[in-house]
């Protein structure tokens, strides 16, 4: 009799700490609010790096392959490494959005505003927009953007956005990662605690990579009264060139 109270009581406290995000009326769950990537060394190299000059050391933020590695094909990253060496060509150092997954990982907010059609994606850097359609229209033909084309749909508590239409011009850090307009991604966003919203991407890309890998960071709830704040960027600013480094291994 007590192991069988114990037992209930444990899954009773599993049920209770378990978390349940806030919800629309629709019960999907409500990602709306200001958000921002707290693994700041995505921004400047996803594969991870030690603390140099005027940049942050962390931890590669891929999680598959388990090593961290970005999976490149030769030609792919003898590109990236000439990238890594010209950091000046950095599209966003020209004014250029950031493109997809590396619209989440600037150490800049992003707004999230969701209704029962759309999850619309505001970012403060470049004033960038993302209308992610959740009513299952089929992805554009014959279209190429810096952000690409995104459709949406919730898988249980998760919201699952597949990405594609992309221009091929973006990178996906400062360090000179890449990808091409065969780039394929798909996110998916799950709110995980009341501040904290996991964010994947899995990149599909067979004339750069070898294999699709997938990067993993957490977005934190920025306090309540942020706001997006004006971001000037002069078409010709050339502020990459600012950024030393050395070439990868």
């Amino acid at each position: 009799m007590r192991l069988s109270l114990f037992l209930i009581s444990l899954a009773a406290f599993g049920q209770s700490t378990r978390f349940e995000p806030p919800r629309q009326a629709d019960g999907h769950p409500d990602l709306q609010g200001i958000w921002r990537n707290s693994a700041i060394v995505a921004a400047f190299n996803i594969e991870g790096q030690e603390a140099f000059y005027n940049e942050p050391g962390g931890k590669s933020v891929i999680v598959d392959p388990p090593d961290g590695k970005l999976p490149y094909l030769p030609a792919a990253l003898k590109q990236a490494n000439d990238n890594h060496v010209h950091r000046e060509r950095d599209p966003t150092g020209h004014c250029h959005t950031h493109g997809v997954p590396r619209l989440l990982v600037p150490p800049f907010p992003i707004e999230i505003v969701e209704d029962s059609h759309d999850v619309v994606l505001l970012s403060e850097t470049e004033h960038s927009l993302r209308i992610i359609p959740l009513d299952g229209p089929p992805h554009l033909k014959n279209y190429r953007s810096w952000n690409g084309d995104s459709r949406g749909l919730w898988e249980g508590d998760t919201l699952v956005v597949d990405v594609n239409g992309f221009n091929g011009r973006t990178w996906l850090d400062q360090s000179g990662n890449i990808v091409d307009e065969n780039e394929h991604v798909v996110e998916r966003y799950t709110m995980t605690a009341p501040d904290t919203i996991i964010y994947e991407a899995r990149v599909e890309d067979p004339t750069v990579y070898s294999l699709p890998w997938t990067l993993r960071i957490p977005l934190r709830r920025q306090p309540a009264g942020t706001e997006l704040i004006e971001y000037d960027c002069v078409e010709g600013e050339r502020s990459e060139i600012h950024y030393p480094g050395t070439p990868k291994k």
